[in-house]
């Protein structure tokens, strides 16, 4: 490939897979999904588990509209990690959530960020155990949860076939014309 091309020629999904080939090169007989593989990594814990390990960013001027309130940024934070280990079949162990906040934040929006964070894994029977948090030129978020799960339950994108039923919660669509709605003063 290229490596002149801008990454905005080649998408978010080119580029990962890009990425990906270079972090797996590595041979850790441990992990059996790797970067880029499925929703999360798969790591072998020994006997009858596997560790489920994901993370997202979250910024505030492509994900977070402003008309969100400093708890629902919390949440969702969290709910797009916790996502992903739930799509692998897996129970949460835990969320990190790592904090890059302008100088000129004020406490009581992170407070209620922290309290949606905290709201969401709760929701999900499990709470945010860690994290980090910097200065920065904007509102970012990173989330990484981890969960566990028996390994003849661990669901993948590789192993769904025809017949498979496809499960989803709330409405499909019902995020998007949110933002549709709040974009356009619907």
């Amino acid at each position: 490939m290229d490596k002149s091309i801008p990454i905005s020629a080649i998408g978010e999904r080119s580029l990962i897979a890009y990425i990906s080939e270079i972090f797996n090169t590595s041979n850790n007989p441990d992990v059996i999904k790797k970067a880029g593989e499925d929703d999360c990594a798969v790591i072998d814990l020994g006997a009858e588990e596997f560790l489920v390990v994901t993370t997202d960013m979250l910024h505030r001027k492509t994900d977070f509209p402003l008309q969100m309130s400093a708890w629902q940024i919390g949440w969702m934070s969290a709910a797009v990690n916790l996502s992903d280990v739930a799509a692998m079949g897996a129970s949460p162990s835990g969320i990190l959530a790592a904090f890059g906040l302008p100088e000129d934040t004020e406490l009581g929006f992170v407070e209620d960020v922290s309290k949606g964070l905290k709201d969401c894994a709760n929701y999900c029977e499990t709470s945010v155990i860690g994290g980090d948090m910097d200065n920065h030129d904007e509102l970012t978020i990173t989330g990484t949860a981890i969960g566990r799960i028996h390994k003849q339950n661990l669901l993948t994108r590789s192993g769904a076939k025809k017949g498979d039923k496809i499960c989803v919660t709330g409405y499909t669509g019902s995020a998007g014309a949110a933002l549709h709605a709040i974009e356009n003063n619907i």
